[in-house]
């Protein structure tokens, strides 16, 4: 069986890289809060969940609900690196939005639209994995009480996981960390098969960024984009030219 492709995202201190360790059992992914996110920067690991190989990518999206001219371009280039490698290992499965317990902030909906709407056109199933909840009696009495907020903003989202995944956390809360790993891994497990092997399709890209202009707070000129798609993306001049003029940029 090839191994299933998962795309984790969510805005930068929300447990991302410890909901990775938590899931291979020992700390391989970075989880210091001072990285400073790249548009779309994106590590993949292999991990095994009940002898099942997963490769899942941990993701960096933007920290406000704006990006800067050069933070698009990145995005770009970056979003094309990674649909291009998904692609050729298999495509993509799921979708694990990941958000820390509390407040939902202002970005939530920017990155959700990020990857859901702009990246992969809504063709990806997305779950839930909600974070820092050790202190709730029940973990799932979050969601609960805070579902409504995800329906009020259109949120889709197939499923949930509520868990803690700080390895640091004091030693009562052990037993709620070692049960965060089941949740996650079952939420998985009953999940990653909904959807095969979705690689974007043809136009995926132009879609794609012409939904991310958007986002952005002044607009780059035709040639920064052209000189992304062809130097950092490797594309043929001539589909880089047909990619720009189907974009609706004025200079």
């Amino acid at each position: 069986m090839s191994t299933k492709n998962i795309i984790l995202f969510g805005d930068s201190g929300v447990g991302k890289s410890s909901v990775i360790n938590l899931l291979a059992g020992r700390a391989c992914a970075k989880t210091s809060p001072d990285t400073k996110p790249c548009t779309l920067h994106y590590t993949p690991y292999e991990i095994k969940i009940k002898n099942v190989s997963y490769r899942i990518y941990d993701t960096a999206g933007v920290d406000n609900n704006r990006m800067d001219p050069v933070g698009f371009l990145n995005a770009i280039a970056n979003a094309h690196k990674l649909m291009k490698e998904v692609k050729e290992r298999g495509g993509v499965h799921l979708l694990l939005y990941c958000l820390k317990a509390g407040r939902i902030p202002a970005t939530f909906i920017t990155n959700y639209r990020l990857f859901y709407e702009f990246l992969f056109d809504e063709k990806i199933p997305v779950a839930l994995v909600i974070t820092h909840l050790e202190r709730e009696d029940s973990m799932e009495d979050w969601y609960e009480r805070n579902k409504g907020s995800f329906e009020r903003h259109a949120v889709k989202s197939i499923d949930q996981a509520c868990i803690t995944a700080a390895a640091n956390l004091d030693p009562k809360y052990t037993p709620k960390y070692n049960m965060s790993r089941s949740i996650v891994g079952n939420l998985i497990e009953r999940r990653v098969d909904q959807v095969n092997n979705w690689d974007g399709g043809e136009g995926w890209l132009v879609r794609f960024i012409g939904k991310l202009r958007d986002l952005v707070t002044g607009r780059p000129s035709k040639s920064d984009v052209f000189g992304v798609l062809t130097k950092r993306c490797g594309m043929d001049e001539s589909l880089a030219r047909d990619v720009v003029a189907r974009l609706d940029i004025t200079h």
